[in-house]
């Protein structure tokens, strides 16, 4: 009993001890051609979103277990809903396998009611955050008084709470969104300056349909 007690503790440890990552670029300036996103299949989901004139919300969320990622999936998941031709890319940074556990874990998978208008992207090294220009937060943004107290009103308000994290998650991987429009043209973007911070997906679906 007290050996499983403690091996569920090892990826919450896991989850805030240091580790070595990328170096995150500039972010992609709004009315410049966004970086490539590579997909399961090896394509480019960019490329493939202006080849179809598709508009896409693209979404850098936190670990599995955070409550604001949870809440920013069914978010865009109702943009889905309210818009019929865009298209919805949320990438996690957690192993794949515990990536889509936690996708269908948190009720993302039932809230797209269409498979086709969304990508689920496992990104364990944190190269395809680094190369979107999302980085790390500082040692002030993952827990402060506005980030309690944004825990505290979520749990309110929608009933979600923290849940246990899982392999590859890390805490100190900071997020954020942007809009890309048809043409594959950055239209909104937006980094989070705590780990509460999270991505208004109304506004920036409104900039690209």
């Amino acid at each position: 009993m007290a050996a499983a007690y403690l091996q569920s503790w090892v990826p919450v440890l896991q989850s805030i001890l240091p580790r070595s990552g990328p170096s995150a670029a500039p972010l992609p300036e709004i009315g410049a051609q966004a970086p490539a996103l590579p997909g399961t299949d090896g394509g480019d989901l960019i490329t493939r979103g202006k080849s179809q004139g598709t508009p896409t919300l693209v979404a850098f969320v936190r670990h599995c277990g955070c409550p604001f990622a949870e809440k920013e999936a069914k978010l865009l998941a109702e943009e889905t809903k309210k818009h019929k031709n865009l298209h919805v890319i949320i990438v996690q940074h957690s192993e794949e396998k515990e990536t889509e556990e936690w996708f269908e874990r948190i009720g993302a998978k039932a809230a797209f009611t269409d498979s086709s208008r969304y990508t689920l992207i496992a990104d364990p090294s944190r190269e395809l955050y680094a190369a979107w220009g999302i980085g790390v937060l500082p040692w002030t943004g993952m827990v402060n008084g506005n980030v309690m107290g944004a825990l505290k009103s979520l749990k309110e308000s929608d009933g979600i709470d923290l849940t246990p994290t899982g392999k590859g998650s890390w805490r100190w991987q900071n997020s954020g969104g942007f809009a890309v429009d048809s043409q594959g043209v950055v239209k909104w973007r937006k980094v989070a300056v705590d780990s509460s911070d999270m991505c208004d997906y109304s506004e920036a679906a409104g900039t690209v349909v």
